[in-house]
């Protein structure tokens, strides 16, 4: 969701004023969910929740957003928490958004207690419908060091707001 959005001109002059570039700029904090895939097969599925804040800065034709991630997932009876900074890279192009993300952190597994360095990368594609409306969805490989956890992550995505 975007909470602040600025419409700074670029060094030549030319202003970004599609509702992608937009949207991608200011503070944004967002909440949802994910479903954990295996890595192997007849490995478990899992599920959770994933809060990412991040602040956009125009950057040419992107925008740069270093933020931060916390997410907490379910996999056989095991608790996975995950705690990192990130960067966010997004490329808008007319409606469409498509970003990179990346982090390393703090992740922890529960039943036994594990934990290690998490490291998470991937990418995604938003896609606005004005400068109000927003729907996309995200993939990302997620592991902690020295535990059992690798996994890809799928989460959809809905901004409001502009």
């Amino acid at each position: 969701m975007a909470f602040l959005a600025s419409s700074s001109a670029r060094a030549d002059g030319e202003q970004h004023d599609s509702a992608a570039f937009d949207a991608n700029r200011g503070f944004h904090l967002g909440l949802g969910p994910t479903i954990l895939t295996p890595m192997r097969d007849g490995g478990p599925y899992g599920g959770g929740l994933a809060l990412d804040g991040r602040y956009g800065i125009e950057a040419g034709p992107t925008v740069i957003a270093p933020g931060g991630r916390l997410g907490g997932y379910f996999i056989s009876s095991r608790f996975i928490g995950l705690a990192m900074p990130t960067l966010r890279i997004t490329l808008p192009v007319g409606p469409l958004a498509p970003f990179v993300v990346g982090g390393i952190g703090y992740g922890g597994i529960t039943n036994p207690g594990e934990n290690g360095l998490a490291v998470l990368g991937g990418g995604g594609l938003m896609i606005h419908f004005g400068h109000i409306f927003a729907i996309g969805a995200e993939a990302t490989y997620q592991t902690i060091t020295n535990t059992e956890f690798k996994s890809i992550a799928i989460g959809p995505a809905i901004s409001f707001g502009g």
